[in-house]
């Protein structure tokens, strides 16, 4: 198999530790679960935001893919559309791949080929196919018209945005899984005073982990606002 660009898998990523409205959050990892244990083809599209936690269900799937026993690889097409397509030669034979931001390759025709031949080859292996895109398959721009066909194949789970609530309780159960104790207190004061992107939160957080560890601090609004300079 050709060699991916380098992605780390975050381990604290998992189907348990993803927030979302909580009517919403079973229902929906618990399909997906069972899509990656299917012994037949399967394929899904999940569809949401910025921030709404796309690439965290992606790396959920990878991690249970391989709970399971099954190979997984995640693709971030953002990452590689500037590399040749041969990059993903041999991904076909992987029995869990998760493809995220399709809109990346987007009037991109060479791209958008070699997922759709990737597409039909993990048909034929009985494989899982997992597509993230921020809007559903109808109105995402792909020019070639046999794959905005295959897009419109797969199971499509639209996700919440999260309200203020789900993002304050993300960021306290993140840290949780990171080690650490977050109050909703300092949670709160980070979501008044940073933006509000998810991604941009959870790299503050890391920073939060990072120097709690070192200066052996509780993680408090004083030391947010030293550590962050906020």
């Amino acid at each position: 198999m050709q060699l991916l660009l380098p992605v780390t898998i975050n381990s604290s990523q998992t189907f348990s530790s993803f927030v979302t409205p909580e009517n919403v959050q079973s229902v929906m990892t618990n399909e997906i679960s069972r899509a990656i244990e299917s012994s037949e083809f399967v394929a899904l599209y999940l569809a949401g935001n910025d921030g709404s936690g796309k690439s965290h269900l992606l790396t959920s799937c990878c991690h249970h893919a391989n709970e399971v026993g099954k190979s997984s690889m995640l693709l971030p097409l953002e990452q590689v559309v500037d590399s040749s397509p041969d990059l993903i030669i041999g991904l076909e034979n992987v029995e869990v791949v998760c493809i995220d931001n399709i809109e990346a390759i987007s009037n991109n025709r060479e791209w958008e080929t070699a997922i759709f031949n990737l597409f039909n080859a993990l048909q034929q292996n009985n494989a899982t196919i997992i597509f993230t895109a921020l809007d559903v398959p109808t109105k995402t721009q792909i020019s070639l018209p046999d794959l905005a066909s295959r897009l419109q194949w797969g199971t499509l789970f639209q996700i919440p945005t999260l309200s203020e609530q789900d993002k304050s309780r993300a960021l306290v159960q993140h840290a949780h899984f990171m080690g650490f104790e977050l109050t909703e207190e300092v949670a709160k004061f980070m979501l008044n005073r940073l933006p509000r992107k998810m991604s941009f939160l959870m790299q503050a957080l890391n920073t939060l982990a990072k120097q709690s560890i070192e200066k052996q601090r509780k993680v408090t609004v004083p030391f947010v606002k030293h550590v962050l300079e906020i």
